[in-house]
């Protein structure tokens, strides 16, 4: 019988690090993703944003056990590939971060990178929502990325070695560094990504009629993600003819609400309507100062999420088509403009 799809996904991995970067003629960003568990396995992956196309490249250490419909950000997947590293770790302790990764990318550029900013000292972090989607221009998801634990690298420490075809790149800048002691260099460990109403595929959960008690959990790297309805979802085979029915719906991550809004479903004969939107901005809980200011300064951080729509359309005289859904559309814009013109990068 026809159903909601599947409500809730959600993953994790160890530990990234990432920056974007400032007037380069092919990139416009590195980040460096380490895994580390049984799903996964161990070793590094790296993308590399290109500055024309918007397209991802990533780079995956032999023996990750990624999938790829998972990588769909920016404008989408460009190259995807199997390689050595002549160097690739990501360490995160309590005093700093240590990474490296060294390698050739798919035009034969060598990519290095080397960030090391421990001192001794125990570092003060906060949570953060991760702007990663307001660039995403086809979404399957609306898909959030958690990070518990973010912190900036310290100008105290070694200073980086970013490095690109053999030459240096600049990455940007928040103002007052001087007085902050701070690269917009970003790392975090664990990182939690998370899915609402996710695209079917292999391997994906069935779907099934609606949440019990209104509420969907899931669990990943310690951190609950909840899908909460209120009223419950009902069942949409269930609907009388004629009847409509609405609420709210909520997004939390280990008791920190991230995003939420209105639901809506309703029958007209044998076909029904069903739909999200998302009308709830970000509001951070805890930040220090800096990252505080530069929240509120660039509104990308806390307003992303109300640019994304789901929608859906069924049939209830065929269940194969009661599967399909218009899905996700972007109906905002929210780009990194602002944050690219406040940072210089």
């Amino acid at each position: 019988m026809p159903s909601w799809p599947t409500l809730l996904r959600a993953d994790a991995f160890a530990a990234m690090l990432n920056f974007e970067i400032a007037d380069h003629p092919v990139y416009d960003g590195i980040e460096l993703q380490w895994f580390d568990d049984d799903v996964h396995g161990t070793g590094m992956l790296v993308f590399l944003g290109r500055s024309d196309t918007h397209l991802i490249d990533y780079y995956v250490q032999p023996g990750l056990r990624l999938d790829r419909a998972g990588y769909q950000i920016g404008a989408g997947m460009g190259a995807w590939i199997e390689t050595e590293f002549a160097d690739a770790f990501l360490e995160i302790a309590d005093d700093g971060v240590r990474a490296s990764a060294r390698f050739t990318d798919v035009d034969g550029r060598a990519i290095e990178v080397l960030v090391d900013d421990r001192n001794g000292r125990r570092r003060r972090r906060a949570g953060l929502l991760a702007p990663v989607s307001s660039a995403i221009k086809d979404p399957k998801s609306l898909f959030i990325v958690w990070l518990p634990s973010f912190d900036l690298v310290r100008t105290s420490g070694r200073p980086p070695v970013l490095r690109v075809d053999g030459a240096d790149v600049t990455v940007g800048k928040l103002p007052g560094e001087r007085l902050h002691g701070r690269h917009l260099i970003k790392y975090a460990a664990p990182i939690v990504t998370i899915e609402v109403l996710p695209d079917a595929r292999p391997g994906a959960l069935p779907p099934f009629s609606s949440p019990r008690e209104g509420v969907v959990e899931t669990t990943a790297a310690g951190a609950t993600a909840r899908l909460a309805f209120d009223p419950p979802l009902p069942d949409l085979a269930a609907l009388p003819d004629g009847d409509r029915q609405d609420g709210s719906w909520s997004i939390t991550a280990s008791g920190q609400r991230l995003t939420g809004g209105r639901w809506f479903a309703g029958r007209d004969g044998d076909h029904v309507q069903a739909g999200l939107d998302v009308t709830e901005q970000w509001r951070p809980r805890g930040l220090p100062l800096l990252m505080r200011l530069v929240t509120t300064v660039v509104p990308l951080f806390r307003r992303w999420p109300t640019t994304y729509r789901w929608r859906a359309s069924l049939d209830l005289r065929e269940p194969a088509a009661s599967e399909a859904t218009d899905g996700w559309t972007r109906i905002g814009d929210a780009t990194g403009d602002s944050y690219r013109k406040a940072t210089g990068s």
